[in-house]
């Protein structure tokens, strides 16, 4: 099974739970890649202040990362998944439907598909939101997929994972107190995410 792993805004292969996951999958003997996609620094974006688009972390930028560094190292001879957290899960609908990527399944973490409440997202996220995919075509393309999301997520109000989930069919799996699902609440490891990997081997 090939893996990939991706992180969200202001983040990196190093953070949350990525590196927890994939030394855990390789053990198991699998392929794991987690890029590294351009982002934006918290500090330097609240000096810029609101009413910019990033021209670091946007769309475009991330797409041609997943151009020229993921899309090569993927067999697809190979069954193929998805684990993506935050800004990532919608990212991964535009890269799924634009290269019409056939995958084994998809862990979407915190997943949202349109504006968050707080500014400092919107800048970096805005060029990500879509509402409109073609649904239909994106679940025959991902057939099995979990939405994971904490009840108490201070930055993704809790009917944007549920909406996201609705449109994908995707199964939804709510953590307690699980706030955003990263580092920040405790989630240097993630066994859950671990466990449900192993479900698709």
């Amino acid at each position: 099974m090939q893996f990939v792993i991706f992180h969200g805004s202001y983040g990196s292969p190093e953070g949350n739970w990525f590196p927890y996951l994939k030394r855990n999958l390789e053990e198991l003997g699998h392929k794991v890649f987690v890029p590294k996609f351009p982002v934006e620094n918290w500090e330097d974006v609240e000096k810029k202040g609101e009413g910019y688009i990033s021209t670091i972390q946007n769309l475009t930028t991330w797409m041609e990362t997943f151009e020229k560094e993921v899309l090569p190292t993927i067999n697809k001879d190979e069954p193929l998944c998805f684990i993506s957290h935050s800004i990532s899960p919608v990212f991964n609908l535009h890269i799924v439907s634009k290269y019409n990527l056939q995958l084994d399944s998809a862990i979407f973490v915190a997943p949202f598909l349109e504006t968050l409440p707080e500014w400092q997202f919107n800048f970096v996220n805005q060029t990500f939101y879509k509402s409109d995919f073609d649904f239909e075509k994106l679940q025959n393309l991902i057939p099995i997929s979990y939405a994971i999301y904490g009840d108490n997520d201070l930055h993704v109000p809790i009917q944007q994972p549920i909406t996201f989930a609705n449109r994908m069919n995707s199964s939804k799996i709510i953590v307690k107190n699980g706030g955003h699902l990263g580092e920040s609440a405790g989630y240097t490891e993630f066994p859950l995410i671990l466990d449900l990997c192993k479900t698709r081997l």
